[in-house]
């Protein structure tokens, strides 16, 4: 998912001006050498703003990346000119994310009484700002699973993707209603992001009947029945964007060997070479094709497939795709 838009340069500058006021509090902490050196590279950044150059790189002119600048906005440079201490910094940031992500997905395979899901994840670059989770409950006789896209991508969107899930496991552990978790998972993840970032999900639990399902904001599920292929309108707004938004629940009835299939829109928004998006109804028809395989054919189907329709071009955003089924 791209951002909603760059930040602009008027949120930007109350920021810079404030590590100008927090430099000059320091001022009896810190060397004067290296106060002055900081304080030079924040006047130097308020001069850009002023003279219209800021945001752009000093070394290729072109742009610097958008997630960069809501970081830290004294960037000078794009990625493609960072010096060489600058690049290994940048590259072991890069690595610790990898390895912090990969840590926190589930495992590929979860199953409760009755329910089996499985999931496919596939970021495009090292780091992705996919969430996606499977949390048994306590009993083991139900499963909360969920499916996210964090606005923007590289390490900013990784370490949001982060911050949401342990918002969201820290919330289970206190067993709360759907409505209630969904609720205070917005609230927090409101207050503790920048205005600019929001998260759109799909979350949800089994029952014994079927799925309690919450869409806040994300791409349409599908339900898969042995006659017939149904689409889940999305209702609701994104996580982030209102602290007091509020979230509905849907009941979704499922018969043994029924499935529910989460998806992130860098399948369905993947294209061709010829710009033509992958869409909902290729994503169906794969799903189709395979559900008769079980989850783990669905979810690798949709992923193999979606590769093959890019063919040469270069994976634009992350893909991820969850299976949710009810045993036979």
């Amino acid at each position: 998912m791209s951002e909603v838009s760059v930040s602009p340069i008027h949120e930007l500058r109350p920021r810079i001006i404030e590590k100008r006021e927090r430099l000059e509090a320091a001022a009896r902490s810190v060397s004067a050498e290296y106060l002055n050196g900081l304080l030079a590279e924040v006047d130097a950044a308020l001069l850009r703003i002023d003279d219209g150059s800021y945001g752009t790189c000093e070394a290729c002119h072109g742009a610097i990346e958008a997630d960069r600048l809501a970081q830290n906005p004294l960037e000078r440079f794009c990625l493609d000119h960072l010096n060489a201490e600058q690049r290994r910094a940048h590259e072991q940031d890069l690595e610790l994310a990898t390895q912090i992500q990969t840590r926190l997905l589930p495992a590929r395979e979860i199953a409760a009484e009755g329910w089996r899901t499985h999931y496919r994840y596939q970021p495009a670059g090292m780091v992705g700002g996919d969430y996606c989770d499977i949390v048994a409950s306590a009993d083991e006789r139900s499963l909360f699973f969920a499916l996210g896209d964090i606005a923007g991508k590289g390490v900013a969107a990784s370490l949001l993707m982060t911050h949401l899930t342990a918002i969201f496991r820290s919330l289970l552990s206190l067993d709360l209603p759907l409505p209630e978790l969904m609720g205070r998972a917005n609230r927090l993840f409101c207050e503790s992001t920048p205005d600019t970032h929001y998260a759109t999900l799909a979350a949800g639990r089994t029952t014994e009947t079927g799925v309690d399902l919450c869409n806040a904001g994300h791409c349409r599920p599908v339900v898969l029945r042995c006659d017939r292929t149904e689409m889940v309108d999305s209702g609701g707004l994104p996580l982030g964007l209102f602290c007091g938004g509020q979230y509905a629940i849907r009941h979704i009835a499922l018969d043994r060997g029924d499935s529910l299939v989460l998806y992130s829109d860098g399948i369905t928004e993947a294209q061709d070479a010829e710009g033509n998006e992958y869409a909902e109804q290729r994503l169906i028809a794969v799903l189709q094709a395979h559900a008769e395989q079980g989850a783990a054919a669905m979810a690798g189907g949709v992923l193999g497939d979606a590769v093959r329709f890019r063919g040469s071009g270069p994976q634009q955003d992350d893909m991820t795709v969850l299976v949710v089924t009810r045993q036979e």
